[in-house]
């Protein structure tokens, strides 16, 4: 009969009191510490809703929080890029009404973020 365990766990002590294990999905730690962003997040809903076979591959590969960092940040980078381009195709008007620039910045980065989404975000990887 086996008697050590099937893994070796550390433990943090939590504010609690209470002792939490140390578990690492990827073999990067930070990269399982690091925050996921918009993109990311509606990427894995977009994953989880209708390729739940892949993201299970993800998750036994231990790649999963790495994919949704990468779709995130190539998600955000192709964001600025397109806002950048629609502003050189439509400036911003020439008013000093505040409210009517803040309204063309706000239309620009909607289309910008709406083709992202459509670009990258809602793609199987």
């Amino acid at each position: 009969m086996r008697t050590e365990p099937l893994m070796n766990l550390t433990y943090q002590q939590g504010e609690d009191g209470m002792l939490y294990p140390d578990l690492q999905i990827s073999e990067n730690v930070e990269t399982d510490r690091t925050p996921v962003g918009g993109f990311g997040s509606l990427w894995k809903n977009y994953m989880l809703e209708n390729h739940p076979h892949r993201m299970s591959e993800l998750v036994a590969q231990g790649k999963i929080n790495e994919v949704i960092l990468k779709v995130d940040e190539e998600a955000e980078n192709r964001k600025e890029r397109l806002i950048q381009e629609l502003l050189t195709a439509q400036p911003m008007p020439d008013t000093e009404d505040t409210l009517e620039r803040a309204g063309h910045m706000s239309m620009i980065t909607s289309t910008a973020e709406e083709i992202v989404i459509s670009e990258l975000v809602l793609r199987p990887r």
